[in-house]
């Protein structure tokens, strides 16, 4: 079993959190703005990706194995970050800066914590 620091699990938690609220927030900003029948399917697409890696997560997180020592779960944030990523993308047209600010948050935590380990 890895050992892990409180703050590590709980900065996991946050960014899991964040990026849940970023799904929410973009779906939201879509239904307000004039459709976009090019990206509509594949923005659907990568957010249910997002929200299948996260209940994923929180399943470990639930179990209290989320630690970024563990390389599946790395792997497992990094394909969250870049599926935030494709849906920041994707809903370029509904984005706004508050929206953006909070990719880059998701983005900058986990490059943080893969520094410090």
């Amino acid at each position: 079993m890895t050992t892990k620091t409180p703050d590590e699990s709980l900065t996991l938690a946050e960014l899991m959190f964040h990026a849940e609220q970023f799904c929410l927030r973009v779906e939201a900003a879509v239904a307000d703005c004039a459709p976009q029948p090019d990206d509509d399917e594949e923005l659907r697409s990568k957010i249910g990706q997002c929200r299948t890696i996260i209940a994923h997560l929180q399943e470990l997180y639930d179990q209290d194995k989320l630690t970024i020592k563990n390389p599946s779960i790395r792997a497992d944030f990094r394909f969250l970050v870049i599926s935030v990523l494709w849906v920041a993308f994707r809903a370029r047209h509904a984005m706004d800066f508050r929206l953006f600010r909070r990719v880059v948050l998701i983005e900058s935590g986990f490059t943080y914590l893969l520094a410090q380990r």
